[in-house]
């Protein structure tokens, strides 16, 4: 890959996914229930279906116009409708497992900082309360998983259990790799790895794929990978060293059949690489990569740059 300059470039921004007309004048609209006690709304003759907002609340309702409750999967993403059909953000409590779903509704996997405390959501976007990570050292875990109070408030704190007092929010060493220098201080982009990962998922429900779970080794060494460019200062998918991923992958015992990496980086916004790979045909190919079902995404901020990497596997 050459080491081309990038250029920073401005894009209109659609700042909102669902645009309501406004109904003309005498046109009424109203909420009807079904014999099989299910809910359609309709202005006019017109019967809603899709997201619809009304009265300041999301619905959902299917090609029959039919108003959903429960998970909603919508272009890979999902999102949860309580019985009311409204659209839930925040936390949720579904058949005694926690989730998270951010402002836009969208259910998180990975880290989430919220409210100044972590926890971790598998790729099923379950709250995990068991030991979560030891590849490097460290383990996460939650120390006190329980509920604030009885009326089943969110979750408390997912503390992190550290060998020393420093912080491991941005620790990317991998057990079995050697430890990276620390000539440029770093932070990890982890809200980004996950708007990537929804974005490549979006691309690929659309294609009829199958989605991408986030592998939690290949996120580790996505995340090893970005900060070893970083350290080390060069852009290449081969190291300085000599290695590449696959050399990792290899030294820890990581068993796949295909494997593929994207690397990229800019020096002003980490989900913007998003749009550099799918704007570059090899790097959309590996995206939109039947084979692959597993991926990881390392998006790490240092040295002026947002550096990111992919790694695929099945």
């Amino acid at each position: 890959m050459n080491k081309a300059s990038l250029k920073k470039t401005v894009s209109a921004v659609v700042v909102a996914t669902t645009i309501t007309t406004l109904s003309p004048l005498g046109v009424s609209a109203h909420w009807r229930q079904n014999v099989d006690n299910t809910w359609n709304y309709t202005e006019g003759n017109n019967i809603a279906q899709g997201w619809k907002k009304i009265s300041d609340i999301w619905y959902y309702f299917d090609l029959n116009g039919k108003m959903n409750t429960g998970w909603i999967c919508d272009k890979g993403i999902w999102y949860y409708n309580d019985n009311s059909g409204a659209m839930q953000t925040g936390w949720i409590k579904d058949k005694e497992t926690w989730y998270y779903l951010d402002d836009s509704g969208a259910m998180r996997i990975g880290w989430i900082k919220d409210n100044g405390k972590w926890y971790y959501a598998d790729n099923t976007g379950a709250i995990q309360t068991d030991i979560l990570n030891t590849t490097n050292g460290t383990d996460y875990f939650n120390q006190s998983f329980q509920l604030q109070n009885d009326n089943n408030e969110s979750p408390t704190t997912l503390a992190k259990a550290e060998n020393n007092s420093s912080t491991t929010d941005n620790v990317v060493d991998i057990n079995g790799l050697p430890n990276l220098p620390q000539t440029y201080s770093i932070n990890v982009q982890a809200d980004a790895e996950n708007e990537i990962l929804q974005l490549m998922n979006q691309k690929r429900s659309e294609a009829g794929l199958q989605l991408l779970t986030m592998d939690n080794t290949l996120l580790q060494v996505a995340r090893y990978k970005s900060n070893h460019m970083i350290q080390y200062n060069y852009f290449d998918h081969t190291t300085p060293q000599g290695e590449k991923w696959t050399t990792w992958l290899k030294a820890i015992d990581y068993r796949y059949t295909t494997t593929g990496e994207n690397i990229a980086y800019n020096t002003y916004n980490a989900v913007e690489l998003f749009n550099q790979w799918w704007n570059s045909s090899g790097h959309r190919a590996n995206m939109m990569n039947a084979s692959y079902t597993k991926v990881g995404v390392g998006i790490i901020s240092g040295n002026g740059k947002f550096m990111g990497t992919q790694e695929f596997s099945n």
